[in-house]
């Protein structure tokens, strides 16, 4: 008997608050989805008075976003659903990430575009925020939104995003693994003034960038958004000092095949630029120590094991005490038997310039000057009229900039860490 192997389960989307109709098309659609719930509110006695201007205002733009992003998931050929929050916490408390759209009464509303009697979306209310293993709420089209998007001849070019989501974003300490951090209001200072407006022309760059995802005769499977290129500064543990890498953009969600086969840079295949060894060459750069090894990964006695080696020494820099068992992920990666304390250990004895590094939570101040790098890097190419998609510690450009932009890493790498940096060039999948 043959066994099968399950589909790995596919990720829902979070919701996009800031997409809109744009076109008579779609302005159509959401017009007549007001009028239905109105009618619906009407019919079923479930208000009493007319809605004031800036509620109503409200209301509209709710109907509005959440039809649109359904819409456009479903032109994009997503095969997930889409998950929003239906949490009083969260909806109830004002600060600047929260859109408008995302109110007291969102919950109220996508109710009503679900009722059986209008059929606009379909919606499955989950039982929490996602950690540990709790269902989100999820939406997708209703049978009504389907019809509507082919009589009116929907495409994406007819939904438009407005682009106002804050791009520095500040997360509190997590609690567990499980703790998704959520983010925290801050006041600005000179720094996130600072760290905003370096976003803001980054992400205006990429927005009129000449970046394309080719597409093969007959393909019907979904194709990402080439329009999603809005980038964000993510800083960790209530810090602007800690974390800081830039998320976003929709290369940074497509598999390294894909990126290789599919994407191309005005008009050229891309190659992949990545700083070699980064975290560990950044611990020698605070201690002032230009490091002797060529491969710091490499362990007397684990030399077969380095991807386990690598990820241990990334949990032994951003942890604040000694690992007591094998980190996430590097179970498996070593030979059977093997002790989390022997290979501490072994890291510690071949690295004693940054021994005092470890365990004292310096990862967090590293991944912010990585992400402080990549930044200056972006911002040094687009000066040179060079596009680059950043994935963490590392960029795509086109193939025909490929010695400008490793130059530029180097140097800027040089700049910030004071020693010599490495970087590794990919032209395919496998490097």
């Amino acid at each position: 008997m043959t066994g099968t192997v399950a589909s790995p389960k596919l990720k829902d989307d979070p919701f996009s608050p800031w997409r809109f109709a744009k076109s008579e098309a779609s302005k159509a659609v959401v017009k007549e989805a007001l009028e239905d719930v109105q009618r619906y509110e009407e019919h079923h006695g479930l208000r009493k008075r007319i809605r004031k201007p800036h509620d109503r205002e409200t209301f509209e733009l709710t109907v509005e976003a959440i039809l649109c992003d359904l819409m456009h998931h479903r032109l994009q050929q997503r095969p997930n659903a889409i998950y929003v929050t239906r949490s009083n916490a969260v909806l109830r408390h004002r600060n600047r990430y929260r859109p408008r759209v995302y109110g007291k009464t969102f919950p109220n509303v996508l109710d009503k575009l679900a009722a059986p009697a209008l059929g606009w979306i379909v919606q499955e209310v989950g039982d929490g925020d996602g950690r540990q293993g709790a269902r989100r709420t999820v939406i997708r089209p209703g049978e009504r939104l389907l019809r509507r998007i082919g009589d009116h001849g929907v495409t994406a070019a007819d939904l438009g995003c407005a682009c106002v989501a804050e791009p520095i974003i500040l997360k509190r300490a997590k609690e567990d693994f499980w703790d998704e951090a959520e983010a925290i209001d801050y006041h600005d200072d000179g720094g996130t003034i600072r760290f905003r407006r370096e976003m803001r022309e980054i992400n205006d760059w990429l927005r009129s960038a000449d970046i394309d995802y080719g597409t093969f005769p007959g393909q019907t499977g979904p194709r990402p958004d080439t329009s999603d290129r809005e980038l964000r500064r993510i800083f960790t543990r209530g810090r602007f000092d800690s974390g800081g890498r830039l998320f976003g953009g929709f290369w940074q969600g497509m598999s390294k095949e894909s990126r290789f086969d599919r994407l191309v840079i005005e008009g050229e295949a891309i190659v992949e630029l990545d700083y070699a060894q980064m975290g560990p060459r950044q611990l020698y750069g605070m201690v002032n120590v230009v490091p002797e090894a060529a491969d710091l990964y490499a362990i007397p006695g684990f030399e077969e094991y380095r991807k386990g080696i690598k990820i241990v020494f990334s949990s032994m820099a951003f942890r604040d005490e000694p690992l007591t068992r094998m980190p996430r992920g590097a179970g498996g990666k070593f030979q059977k038997g093997a002790r989390i304390s022997d290979i501490t250990g072994a890291i510690t004895r071949h690295h004693p310039a940054i021994a005092d590094l470890f365990f004292k939570g310096a990862g967090h101040h590293v991944q912010f000057q990585e992400s402080e790098i990549m930044v200056d890097v972006l911002l040094t190419l687009k000066s040179r009229g060079i596009v680059a998609l950043p994935i963490h510690d590392a960029i795509l450009v086109a193939y025909s900039n490929t010695k400008t932009a490793r130059q530029v890493m180097l140097d800027v790498f040089s700049h910030h860490v004071g020693l010599p940096g490495s970087v590794d060039l990919s032209s395919t999948p496998s490097g």
